[in-house]
């Protein structure tokens, strides 16, 4: 009986806790100050935009102090996906469930609550493309690609999915445009070693017991203490991967000291976005000179909602250094691909937590963008706060 009773009390001392920080919470929503724009853009953040970072984070799942690390180097490792998949269930998969499992962590954990003393920056892994380099063994362009790229990290060593189509809704490339469209990640890819980048794609064929077997590797990032230049914090890396009928390039970098930015809205707010012109959506950091793509409709797959001026972007998590900046574009395409007109780049300041709105204006009309902040945690991290 004696035993019980400290147990109850501590129930009760962590209820206590939990109803003070959502009290702590509810009053910070109302208004939200905004921190002043790099480039002198960025607008005031009040009720509004903390309504659509609560309404953002509330469709995300329900679970999910480090100061940032000194620029690090990685290693580059491929592996066969067979026994890789049998050391994953062999070390993980009594703690973190089956090896097709997703990620349960979501993005925004600190967005619309306190930060707690153990969530901080931390070194991200960001993937800004996937292409095929080159086909063999008698395949022919164009390609029908279905499967998915997923990667995996400490947070939960789940998958979380950065390319996924299924084989009735294949994507087509070629040879002029070899790019996978990449939806993901569905939060931040934290990089405490090491980063695990599984991939397994397929080629359609005319029945399905035709499709080939495009690929199936896993690319490891590691820590890589030999060197001190290439694949740092901040640069590019360009690792490659193949198999008998492939070649696939995946570009990606490391960005210290970085928080979540969550672009949870864009939308036409004056004018209109006119029908016959294509979009494309373009963010990055001030520190590294790569586009990370929001949406890709240069094509003239129309992606603005004409009855509300919503946009439909493609990804929405991107990493940015605190102490860099969050770049915003648009781009308006005509039907031959040529482009009409592009937006002056709009640079928002990150912040540890809240919400902030970035504006790009052309000619014809203005997007507004919604963009949701948030501090990023380790799964050790998240067990002791009891997420």
């Amino acid at each position: 009986m004696g035993s019980t009773e400290p147990a109850r009390d501590e129930q009760q001392r962590e209820a206590r806790r939990k109803r003070r920080q959502r009290r702590r919470a509810r009053r910070k929503a109302g208004c939200i100050p905004s921190s002043s724009a790099e480039s002198g853009s960025e607008e005031h953040v009040g009720h509004t935009a903390q309504e659509e970072a609560d309404s953002f984070s509330g469709q995300l799942p329900e679970r999910i102090g480090e100061k940032g690390k000194s620029p690090v180097s990685i290693l580059v490792e491929e592996k066969d996906l067979d026994s890789y998949r049998r050391d994953w269930e062999s070390s993980w998969g009594g703690k973190f469930g089956l090896f097709r499992d997703y990620t349960c962590v979501r993005a925004m954990l600190f967005t619309c609550k306190p930060t707690p003393p153990h969530a901080g920056v931390k070194t991200c892994f960001q993937v800004f493309s996937i292409r095929v380099t080159e086909i063999n063994d008698g395949l022919e362009w164009p390609l029908e690609v279905y499967g998915l790229v997923a990667t995996r990290d400490s947070v939960d060593h789940n998958r979380n999915i950065i390319f996924r189509r299924g084989r009735d809704a294949y994507q087509i490339i070629n040879e002029q445009d070899s790019f996978l469209p990449l939806p993901g990640p569905s939060r931040a890819v934290v990089f405490t070693d090491p980063v695990d980048v599984e991939i397994q794609l397929k080629v359609k064929g005319r029945t399905e017991p035709e499709d080939k077997d495009l690929i199936s590797n896993v690319l490891v990032y590691r820590h890589d203490f030999s060197s001190d230049s290439s694949g740092s914090a901040g640069n590019l890396v360009r690792s490659s991967c193949s198999s008998k009928y492939c070649a696939l390039e995946l570009t990606s970098a490391l960005i210290a000291g970085a928080v979540e930015a969550t672009i949870i809205n864009a939308e036409v707010i004056q004018g209109r976005w006119p029908k016959n012109l294509g979009i494309r959506v373009i963010s990055g950091t001030t520190s590294i000179d790569e586009d990370f793509i929001l949406l890709d409709a240069r094509d003239g797959r129309f992606r603005v909602d004409l009855a509300d001026g919503l946009i439909r972007l493609s990804r929405n998590i991107v990493c940015v250094e605190q102490d860099g900046g969050l770049k915003l574009s648009v781009e308006a395409y005509k039907r031959n691909g040529d482009i009409y007109e592009g937006s002056a780049v709009t640079v928002l300041t990150p912040k540890r937590f809240s919400a902030s709105l970035g504006i790009c204006k052309l000619n014809f009309c203005t997007v507004r963008f919604t963009v949701g902040w948030s501090c990023l945690a380790t799964v050790s991290d998240l067990m002791a706060y009891g997420i």
